[in-house]
This record gives structure tokens, C-alpha cells and sequence, in this order.
């Protein structure tokens, strides 16, 4: 957490650098584009954990205890606008108004607009204008050349494997939900952190093998915790409206589990919220109140602890004792989260 604090508090001033250089530069385009661009600025800005750039720092500290957080740091702001983009264009898949406590970004763009088919139509231009930053930062890396191939190598598998579970999570054709949180969730949002920032530190390749195998099991728990605060946290804290997951039709295991369990008036409860997104807010409690009754919470949170065990027993002596701790460090504040 101590590494969290410090690399959030130099990732804001980035982000803040960049994004307002970007807004004045566009403006020569007029107000159409510079909306989009101050959209793409205000959700980027929003209340955002900044648990990617502080993984980048990890990975680097795992491999290197005397690395230089500087790298680091514009890594993980190319990662931040990464998830900007991503989270642009599942909250228009999803047709979710609310983000980290906020307005979407089609929603402000829609209001701005005037228009929900432009605000749509420019939400994806937003999106896409994110990605571009985030390669435009990655590539202008000062490290040699050879190095900077293996990251932006990484960045691309990155981005390949969240597009790829995404896929998967609104197809609903995934073997279960885990299969697309292994691409989904585990890569973009940490085993590829962890990786880009051993590579910045010139890691072994017994080093990227273990953070790999640390990497797969705790990024599944990070999701599964996720899927828990989205059903049962306090949306003040989340950032995410009541039920969101349960209105847009997510199998999450939470939900698979009480499928399987519910029966007679619960199975009735649970169906009228689930891919209903009119279902009222008294709806949706009841359908919480039938997943948790079904015992989905406890076989969720032991799945947890069974994935951080795993993920923890990879670690071993292919990297720095430093890195050993906030590795664990690392793994608990993914998975125990309140937000």
C-alpha cells in the first residue's frame, strides 16, 4: 500500500500533465473534438485506484529493489488511458450510466450532444483516441530499442486478451466465467503490469515465469472480488450503480451459483432482475438477497483464498525478497478489497 501511495500521487500529476497539454492542443479542431478529448480526460481523472501503474512498480521492484520508479511511471499512465478505453467501450456495451461515481463517457458525450447517437458515435472515437495515447507513450520510451520491442509486444497481448474476453463475456460463450477473467481481468490487469515492469528492470526469464504463474491465479481473484463488491458494496464506494452486473444478464459465478441453488419464489426473484435493465431497485435487492441466501458469497470468497494460496506458493527465489513481500503485499490488497 505504501508503494500504491506513492506511485498514485506521481501518476495523477502525469495524467494531469498529459491531458491538459492534449485538451489545449486539440482545440484547434473545435468544440466537438475537444469534448470528446476532456471526456476522455475527466473519466481518466475520476477517483481511478491507479492499481496498474503501482503493479508496473512491483514487477520492477521484484526484479530490480534499486529500479527507478521514473519508467514506471510513464508505463503506467500508457496502462491508465489502456483501461480508459476499455472501460469507454464496455460501459457503451453494457449501456452503463455510471462510472466511478460519474456520468459514462457516451452519456456525457449524449448530453453534450444533445443526441444519444452521437454520444455513442464519439464515445468509440474517445475510446480509440485513448488507445492511441497509450501506444504514443509507450513507444516514445527511453530504452533501447530491443527493449522497447519486448513492451510493446507486451503491451499488445495486453490488449489482444481484453478484447478477446470481452468477446467472451458479452458472447456468453466462454467454458464459465473464469476462462474469460484469465484473459480479461488476469492479463491486462496483472500479469501484464507485473510483466511490462519486469521487463523495464531487464528481469530473468525465471522472473517473468513466476510472475506469470503468481499472475494467473491472483487476477481471477482480483475479478471475483470485483464481481463481490458489484453485487454487495455500497455503490458510494464503488462507483457503480446498485445491481449493474445483475441488470445487464452477467453469469458471474455468484449468479451461476445461486442459479443452480435457487428454487420456487427465489428462481422467480432472481430472474426478474437478472438481464433486466428496468428491473427496480426493490428488485434487484431481492435477487441480492437470494444470491447470498444461496451461499454464492462463501463459495466465491473461498474460491478467493484458494486462488491467492495458489498464486502466493508461486512465489520462490527467481526474484528479490523485497519483491517476495510486496508481492504478497500485493495479492492481498487485489483480492481484499473494500472498493
Amino acid at each position: 500500500m505504501t508503494v500504491l501511495g506513492s506511485v498514485q500521487a506521481l501518476e495523477e500529476r502525469r495524467l494531469k500533465r498529459l491531458l491538459t497539454d492534449r485538451k489545449a492542443r486539440v482545440k484547434t479542431h473545435g468544440p466537438a473534438v475537444a469534448a470528446m478529448v476532456s471526456a476522455i480526460a475527466e473519466l481518466t481523472l475520476r477517483k481511478g485506484k491507479r492499481l496498474r501503474p503501482a503493479l508496473v512498480a512491483l514487477g520492477q521492484k521484484a526484479a530490480n529493489g534499486r529500479a527507478d520508479l521514473g519508467l514506471a511511471v510513464e508505463v503506467g499512465a500508457a496502462l491508465e488511458l489502456l483501461h480508459t478505453y476499455l472501460l469507454i467501450h464496455d460501459d457503451w456495451m453494457d449501456d452503463d450510466a455510471v462510472r466511478r461515481g460519474g456520468p459514462t463517457v457516451h452519456v456525457m458525450l449524449a448530453r453534450t450532444f444533445r443526441s444519444e447517437r452521437l454520444g455513442n458515435a464519439s464515445a468509440i472515437l474517445a475510446g480509440d483516441y485513448a488507445l492511441s495515447l497509450a501506444t504514443e507513450l509507450l513507444t516514445r520510451l527511453r530504452v533501447p530499442d530491443a527493449r522497447l520491442r519486448l513492451l510493446v509486444a507486451c503491451f499488445n497481448e495486453m490488449h489482444e486478451h481484453a478484447v478477446l474476453g470481452q468477446e467472451l463475456d458479452i458472447s456468453g460463450t466462454s467454458e464459465g466465467p473464469e476462462a474469460a477473467y484469465a484473459l480479461k481481468t488476469a492479463s491486462y490487469s496483472v500479469r501484464g503490469p507485473l510483466r511490462l515492469g519486469a521487463l523495464l528492470a531487464r528481469a530473468r526469464p525465471a522472473t517473468l515465469r513466476a510472475l506469470d504463474r503468481y499472475a494467473a491465479p491472483i487476477g481471477i481473484a482480483f475479478q471475483l472480488r470485483d464481481d463481490l463488491l458489484s453485487a454487495f458494496g455500497d455503490p458510494r464506494d464503488t462507483g457503480k450503480p446498485l445491481g449493474g452486473d445483475l441488470r445487464s444478464g452477467k453469469r458471474t459465478p455468484l449468479v451461476l451459483h445461486a442459479t443452480r441453488r435457487a428454487r420456487g419464489k427465489d428462481r422467480a426473484a432472481l430472474a426478474r432482475a437478472l438481464g433486466n435493465p428496468r428491473a427496480s431497485d426493490a428488485e434487484v435487492r431481492r435477487a441480492l438477497d437470494v444470491i447470498a441466501r444461496s451461499g454464492a458469497k462463501e463459495a466465491v470468497e473461498a474460491r478467493i483464498d484458494a486462488l491467492v494460496a495458489r498464486g502466493l506458493g508461486a512465489l520462490g527465489p527467481a526474484m528479490t525478497s523485497e519483491g517476495r513481500k510486496l508481492l504478497t503485499g500485493a495479492a492481498l490488497a487485489l483480492t481484499a478489497r473494500e472498493r
